[in-house]
């Protein structure tokens, strides 16, 4: 399978520190004292450009704490990078000035590490007295700045049960694009896995709870789920992320390099049920830690790949970010054709994802199919508007 350069992403990893104790974390044995220096972090971010990566994730450690990262996204946006994602804990965007510094420096997308919609639980869970408040304190402001917001939420016993309750929660606080990831054993993880571990078979109801509220909500593509075997995702196999390409090369902070596709089979395994799967040979298998924690109990065949859910009617519909975008371009323009909507998507950058028209574009396709967006094809263009007065659409946003 070939990929495109648009949808490749060169991932950095800046630093192992961090300003969390995290009690999950993979990382938990890695030396602290590594951090790249920014000569190497803007020879990469060139390099990385020049081969074609069009998209740039920042991560750590806590990649926030490094007092140069203005500067490094601000080089990332000069150099050509329209799409810079930073994965935190958040604990730094409380202060609403480092929020407006690191939009001005060219950010475009946080994702944010919770647990849980439970102070008390988070806090004690990433080791931060008033860790959440000051997370959910940045997202607020991220949100006023009109940036991308994405969680990762990482599985564990104290929240796997309630984690359609915790996708509603981040889903009222602005959050539409979830990605829900299983731990791997290994760090600190596999230090607390007694108390923190779960097997796949128990989350496995919940995993199908939470994409159903992603349904009903009107989202059933922004989900995915991590470290997760096909098999657990029944009916929704396609949501497991690496069934196809990951398209992300990562590099450490000291300068290892790191081809997801081409590496990320190495850690896992395959058993008896995996042999008689019709996804044998897209899925990579199991991890190896687990299988040696909990076995093979749960592991079965599936016959197909399911495509996610449906959007499912009467409930609430959420907007992601990017139908957001094209809503309003059709408020300012109420009919236009694609040429004016992909010219229109550069100057109304309100989710600053927009403005290379592919996402916007897509998020049109998508609100068509909820019923808010019409199209019709006339003199072999399409002409798009709104489906339904704006001040109707506007509750949704």
């Amino acid at each position: 399978m070939k990929s495109t350069g648009t949808g490749r992403c060169y991932e950095l990893i800046l630093n192992y520190n961090c300003n969390a104790r995290c009690r999950f974390c993979s990382q938990g044995d890695f030396d602290k004292s590594l951090n790249a220096p920014f000569e190497n972090i803007a020879a990469n971010i060139y390099s990385a450009y020049r081969d074609g990566y069009r998209r740039l994730g920042l991560t750590g450690g806590e990649p926030l704490i490094r007092p140069d990262i203005l500067k490094v996204i601000a080089l990332g946006k000069s150099v050509g990078f329209r799409f810079i994602r930073v994965q935190t804990n958040g604990i730094k965007l409380a202060d609403p000035a480092f929020c407006r510094a690191l939009a001005k420096a060219g950010l475009t997308f946080c994702k944010f590490s919770f647990t849980t919609d439970r102070a008390a639980e988070h806090d004690r869970l990433v080791g931060v007295p008033g860790a959440l408040n000051k997370a959910l304190a940045g997202l607020e402001n991220l949100r006023k700045l009109k940036l991308r917001l994405g969680t990762n939420i990482l599985v564990n016993q104290r929240n796997y049960a309630r984690l359609p309750e915790i996708v509603k929660f981040y889903l009222g606080r602005g959050i539409t694009n979830f990605v829900i990831i299983y731990p791997v054993y290994i760090g600190a993880m596999a230090d607390n896995c007694k108390k923190l571990g779960v097997r796949l078979s128990d989350c496995e109801p919940y995993f199908a709870k939470a994409a159903r509220v992603m349904e009903a909500a009107g989202l059933p593509g922004e989900i995915l789920f991590l470290n997760t075997p096909p098999c657990f995702l029944r009916g929704r196999e396609s949501l497991a992320i690496g069934l196809d390409l990951f398209n992300t090369v990562v590099t450490d902070p000291a300068g290892g390099r790191t081809d997801l596709d081409a590496n990320s089979a190495a850690s896992k395994v395959k058993g008896a049920p995996c042999r008689r799967c019709a996804l044998n040979d897209r899925c990579r298998g199991a991890d190896a830690q687990y299988i040696q924690r909990f076995g093979w109990r749960g592991f079965a065949p599936v016959n197909g790949s399911g495509f996610g859910g449906k959007i499912v009617p009467g409930g609430r519909i959420y907007l992601s970010d990017n139908e957001r975008c094209m809503t309003e371009i059709l408020r300012r323009k109420p009919e236009a054709s694609t040429r004016e909507v992909l010219a229109l998507s550069k100057k109304i950058v309100l989710c600053r994802d927009c403005s290379d028209g592919n996402a916007v574009l897509a998020a049109a396709a998508s609100l068509v199919s909820k019923g808010l967006v019409s199209r019709a094809l006339s003199g072999g263009a399409y002409r798009w508007r709104l489906a339904k007065p704006y001040a109707e659409i506007k509750k949704w946003l």
